[in-house]
This record gives C-alpha cells, structure tokens and sequence, in this order.
C-alpha cells in the first residue's frame, strides 16, 4: 500500500518514461487526503522506476550453500539518479542472512549477495522530506534459475552462464503534489546514477520498450475514464 490516496502506483512490463507531469480532468481525479500541504490541483507528477533482481550461477566455485550470486536492486529506467526525490531504500532480505535489513541513503540502490535458494525481498521506498507521501512498499521475488519453455531441451553449461534477471516497471504517480516539491523536481536536471559496483548498469542497460508504453497509457485512459462514471454516480446519490 502507499499509506495514502495521493500517491499511486501504475505497473507493467517496463518502457522507458521520463518524469512527467501530466494535467487530468477534475473530474477523474481522486481528492487528495487533507493536510497542511499546498496541493497542485488536477495535476500528476509521474516517477517512474525499474526493480528486481539479477542472478549469476557460481559455476565451479559453488558449494551447497552458495550457488549464486545475486543482486537486488531499485532503479530509474535510464539509470539516472533518484535521490531528488528519494531518501532512502531499504531492502528486507531472509532473516537467514547477516543483518537482513539493508539501507542506502544513496543510488545506486542495491544490494549484493551469495546464497542457493529463492526468497522474495520487500523493499520499502522512502521520499524526500518535501514530498509529504508515506513510504511505499515493494516486492522482488529472487530468481536464480532460467525459466525453460514446457517441452525445451535442458539448458547447455553455456546458457547457466548468462545473468537471470527479473525486472519490473512501474510509475510512481504523485497525485496532486505539494506545489514546491513539484516545481523542485520539474526544475530538477536528471543526472547519471553512480555505476553499480555489482556490474548491474553495464547488464541491464537502459529500458525502450515503447510498445508496452503505449499498454499502460490506454490502461491508465481507461481507469480514468471508470473513476469519472464512478465520481458521477457518487454525485448524483449526492
């Protein structure tokens, strides 16, 4: 959950977006919950991030306990760097693991381990403090092994080489947002994230995938074109 109505999550398989921020009508929107804020009315401001994990097998160095190495991380689409509008994340690993709650302040955003089996790590993602939105909580199940099609052969020594990577997108949407965080993040010029030490920049590259772009803006059209009908039978019961 995200611990409020203004701060919403819109997911799919990931295409690439920038921040942007995007004017809807008033009357599909939802009310933002009351506070001290100063909200920009009928406003989005949309952030959009990558997760998951990236898994290697360990080949000849693997012993029972210690067959993969494998990372989890939290990123932005291009790789740029988030701290602007993110504090901190904190990654909850298995409690079998040495201090199996993990915090970065800073990008990149990941953690790095050895183990053998599959688990799913929570991560909880923590906002600038001029935001005024409550953490919101992921889940990245770990994957090891290659997915094989029902029927394929069994994979060669040369295929359990290749990096398993498990990634999902999806668009942190600030519904009407504080005025001066939103200014500060539209003004804001998106940089690089450090390179990851893990090697994960160089692996997963940056996200294009257009077509699933254009998935998620008809699903959005949708739901908000349901949240009018909605709001206008609210009003006339009103």
């Amino acid at each position: 959950g995200t611990g409020g109505r203004t701060l919403r999550r819109a997911t799919g398989d990931p295409p690439s977006r920038t921040m942007a921020e995007t004017e809807k009508k008033e009357s599909a929107a939802y009310e933002p919950a009351d506070d001290n804020m100063k909200r920009k009315r009928g406003c989005e401001l949309v952030v959009p991030i990558c997760y998951g994990t990236c898994s290697y097998w360990l080949g000849k160095k693997a012993d029972e306990y210690h067959s993969h190495k494998w990372t989890v991380y939290l990123r932005e689409p291009t790789n740029g760097d988030l701290s602007h509008v993110i504090s901190k994340v904190v990654f909850n690993l298995h409690p079998s693991f040495k201090e199996p709650v993990r915090t970065l302040e800073k990008p990149p955003y990941e953690v790095t381990e050895t183990g053998w089996g599959e688990f799913e790590i929570g991560i909880t993602v923590h906002f600038s403090s001029d935001c005024g939105e409550k953490s919101i909580y992921l889940l990245a199940p770990l994957k090891l092994h290659h997915e094989a099609e029902p029927g394929a052969p069994k994979p060669e020594k040369k295929d359990l080489k290749r990096p398993v990577v498990k990634e999902k997108y999806e668009e942190l949407v600030f519904h009407e947002p504080d005025e001066d965080f939103l200014k500060r993040v539209k003004s804001h010029k998106l940089k690089p994230a450090p390179v990851s030490p893990s090697g994960l920049t160089a692996v997963l590259g940056k996200r294009d995938d257009r077509d699933e772009l254009l998935k998620i803006a008809t699903a959005r059209k949708v739901v908000a074109e349901r949240t009018a009908v909605l709001k206008a039978q609210i009003d006339a019961l009103t």
